[in-house]
């Protein structure tokens, strides 16, 4: 490969890991505030006049979004993305002075260590990437799906 494609896919590897971030970073703030939410129902019981089924939607609002938050532990990975995408960023400044050969082994010593991606961002990620090298006739379609994590990423 060519020095410019290694830069590119250094940027591609960043742009990936912002998507993936900020899709976590959401994630994380959409659970908390679920959370809340449910815990205003469940306090909801406390006051009179109100009907049985708040509480209850309320324990069950919190339970479910508490639960997801403990076990993907979105901001976790949040972190991880976004000091990925500070490697590929400090990877594609550095690889300005490097030789190809010299660009390409840090670039494949930058992806061992990658924390996971979400697949479904991989053609958003792309088509970022063409449209910023100014390439958007190469975009690929993206699926409803991938429409959906593209705008919550």
């Amino acid at each position: 490969m060519d020095k410019t494609t290694l830069l590119n896919e250094a940027r591609y590897a960043e742009r990936l890991c912002q998507r993936t971030a900020r899709m976590y970073r959401h994630l994380q703030a959409s659970t908390v505030f679920l959370s809340v939410l449910g815990g205003s129902g469940v306090m909801s019981a406390l006051a009179q006049g109100v009907p049985a089924w708040v509480p209850i939607a309320g324990a069950v609002v919190l339970a479910t979004f508490g639960a997801i938050n403990l076990a993907v532990r979105p901001a976790d990975k949040a972190a991880a993305n976004e000091a990925d995408c500070k490697r590929y960023a400090q990877l594609r400044t550095a690889g300005q002075s490097m030789t190809e050969a010299e660009l390409s082994v840090a670039l494949n010593k930058a992806h061992e260590s990658d924390t996971a991606e979400v697949e479904a961002l991989r053609e958003v990620a792309f088509n970022d990437l063409v449209r910023e090298i100014g390439r958007g006739d190469a975009q690929v379609p993206l699926k409803p799906h991938q429409r959906v994590l593209g705008a919550l990423a």
